[in-house]
């Protein structure tokens, strides 16, 4: 075989293979069973490259991957420098399509060094640009930037990478909230791809995402409608499932968010049949916002707990990964290591499984301790979540030396090692004590129990996203008990617990869309029922004194009958609001039928209860409740005041005694507050 052919071949492929990968396909095909039978090992290789290349852009990663990697080795052999690093830049490209960015940033980082130090100034720039991708993808858009600008001060972007340099560049601005310098970047792109189709349509794609995200709403639904047909008629799978939650979201920002569902169901499809995890993941997290927005709370649960699901089986596959990658001694020891990582990594799975598997948060954290435990010495187990409102850590599982201790709050500006790990988000790790303990805290006291402290001690965020939602602390007496691996171990629970946390909070979102009154967000009737059965048991329990208020609208029929029956409805919302700014947090209150409302109030005498219903009446009788057409009028409201007893049989004796308080309020000119006569003899 002619070897002035070979050069030919080889240099239309590296200048066309994506603006015509048909053609390249069946060149590759026709010349490689010719190299590898005239023995041209370097031509081989490079005809190999370009199959696997072509393999990554038809989204066939796994395939692609297994063939850069026998490549790589083929080039080493051969001392194919150009060759190494331009591998070792394609295997970066497909780790960073699966979604293992630690492998992609190690390949990308090693091929811009091989590339560097062999005089090679172009493809360091393409494996610079691809590593700004991938710290994109970490979320650390700053040091991406930083890496674009430096790439473009000291390196050279090769025609067929000019696109990519500017896709990633706009991409990175986007990120940072710099639309026009996007839309700028993303243009040259689309302008330098000169009929790559594939490299066009990634520029487009980001394009239509910094138009919806500065409000360009028309625009985006054009690009997004013209590309997908682009992505169906060239089999652009991957692109086009982009494209797809791209609609999605356009979709939900139009408010049509049932509109969305279908597109992102395709997504998921799509990215399953390409083995995209990454993208999968994006899809199911698109998914659990829009069963969100829908109300759909059960919905949202479920595509929010396959996509932590997801994240997980990327993080296991990493390690996995880099096990089937290490050859020599040296590596072969790290890869025992790793093989054992992936065992605890496997075990951490399945403690997730059982943690995320329910949605009573209390019930989880009880059976936590003894599964901590077989994976790591740790006696003493705390976990707190952060309380917004109260700004303070509820610690809910406090175990000291396997003890269970009662719960407790801390507030977070308190000097704590709990409140220095939420506040500065950042895990603590102390090996010994009294040695360490003035880097974070100025004493330890909130951790004696008994006068005794643990010697070692590993805290951790909760997160959630961006989000802190608690804090999770494991301790030992031994000193150095735990090291950075451990930390990572804690880590990889805590992110399930996090899951679990906001599992917890969804699930009692829907248990309050079950318990509130419709029209005045009130406890409805039977939940207000149960309130009182409780308050009941509680003071027959502790002795100690409920208030009870039943209130009563003055003729509310004639406010139906005289000004409509929305009317009616706007008093009973503003009746609501009155209740909700004058009752504590701890008070209970709720729509009892009708115009009627029943509140509760937990250590409150009967003298503390009338004083505080005749706030109410007073609030309420200040009211004017506008008209339609101008005008206003007055609501006016009964109150019926007295106490639970210990000595009450029932509720229902409670409540015929505070009805009876009502019924003397109303009989006796109405707009005043009435104490039960049992409670005044």
């Amino acid at each position: 075989m002619p070897a002035e052919r070979m050069r030919v071949a080889l240099k239309w492929l590296d200048d066309n293979l994506r603006t015509d990968p048909r053609l390249a396909r069946e060149i590759t095909s026709v010349l490689l069973p010719e190299a590898e039978a005239a023995g041209d090992q370097g031509s081989a290789a490079w005809l190999r490259f370009w199959l696997g290349w072509l393999a990554l852009d038809a989204d066939d990663y796994e395939q692609g991957l297994a063939i850069m990697a026998s490549v790589r080795t083929t080039f080493e052999t051969l001392g194919d420098r150009e060759g190494l690093s331009r591998c070792l830049n394609a295997l970066g490209y497909a780790n960073h399509s699966l979604g293992i960015y630690d492998l992609a940033l190690d390949d990308y980082r090693q091929a811009a060094d091989e590339a560097e130090k062999y005089g090679f100034p172009s493809l360091a720039g393409a494996a610079s640009t691809n590593m700004a991708m991938c710290l994109y993808e970490l979320e650390e858009p700053e040091e991406a930037l930083q890496a674009i600008e430096y790439c473009r001060q000291h390196y050279e972007i090769a025609p067929r990478n000019t696109t990519n340099a500017y896709s990633t560049a706009g991409l990175v601005y986007w990120a940072l909230g710099r639309f026009d310098e996007a839309e700028r970047e993303l243009r040259a792109a689309m302008a330098a791809a000169g009929g790559a189709l594939h490299d066009e349509l990634e520029a487009r794609q980001i394009l239509a995402e910094v138009y919806l995200d500065s409000g360009r709403l028309d625009e985006a639904a054009a690009l997004v409608s013209e590309s997908l047909d682009a992505c169906s008629r060239a089999s652009e799978r991957l692109i086009g499932t982009k494209f797809r939650l791209t609609r999605a979201r356009l979709s939900q920002m139009r408010g049509r968010c049932p509109e969305a569902l279908p597109d992102i169901q395709a997504a998921i499809t799509c990215a399953r049949e390409i083995g995209s995890r990454k993208l999968e993941a994006d899809a199911e997290k698109a998914l659990y916002l829009a069963w969100q927005n829908l109300g759909e709370c059960e919905h949202a649960l479920g595509a929010f707990v396959r996509q932590a699901r997801l994240k997980e089986a990327l993080k296991s596959e990493q390690t996995s990964r880099r096990v089937i990658g290490l050859h020599d001694e040296r590596a072969r020891r790290e890869a025992r290591h790793f093989e054992n990582l992936y065992r605890q990594i496997s075990a951490i799975g399945e403690i997730g499984q059982r943690i995320t598997a329910n949605l009573d948060l209390d019930v989880t954290l009880e059976n936590l301790h003894g599964a901590i435990n077989g994976l790591m010495d740790a006696p003493t187990l705390m976990i707190a979540l952060v309380d917004e409102e109260q700004r303070c850590l509820d610690y809910r599982l406090v175990i000291v030396r396997g003890r269970r201790e009662a719960p407790f709050s801390f507030p977070l500006g308190k000097d704590a090692f709990g409140c220095w790990c939420v506040n500065h988000r950042s895990a603590i790790l102390i090996g010994d004590l009294e040695a360490e303990y003035k880097q974070y805290v100025r004493s330890y006291e909130d951790l004696l129990y008994d006068g005794i402290a643990e010697k070692s001690l590993i805290f951790v965020p909760l997160l959630v996203g961006d989000k802190v939602v608690g804090m999770m602390s494991v301790q030992s007496h031994i000193v150095h008990a735990y090291d950075k691996q451990k930390v990572e171990t804690v880590r990889a629970i805590g992110a399930y617990i996090a899951i679990a946390i906001e599992n917890s909070k969804l699930f009692r979102q829907i248990q309050r869309l079950a318990s509130i009154d419709g029209l005045t967000g009130l406890l409805n009737r039977r939940h207000l029922t149960e309130a009182i059965q409780r308050a009941h048991l509680q003071t027959r329990r502790y002795k100690r004194p409920t208030g009870i208020i039943m209130i009563d609208v003055d003729h509310f029929k004639q406010v139906n009958d005289s000004y409509g029956h929305d009317a009616g409805d706007e008093v009973l919302k503003a009746l609501a609001k009155v209740f909700t700014e004058k009752l504590r947090k701890s008070d209970a209150i709720g729509r009892f039928g009708g115009e009627e409302f029943v509140a509760l109030l937990p250590e409150t005498p009967l003298e503390g209860t009338g004083v505080l219903a005749e706030r109410l009446r007073e609030a309420i009788e200040a009211l004017r409740m506008p008209l339609p057409c101008g005008g206003s009028f007055q609501v006016t409201a009964s109150f019926g005041v007295s106490v639970i007893h210990p000595d009450d049989p029932d509720p229902d004796t409670v409540l015929r005694r505070v009805d009876q308080a009502l019924y003397h309020a109303k009989q006796s000119g109405r707009n005043r507050v009435s104490t039960a006569a049992d409670d005044l003899t």
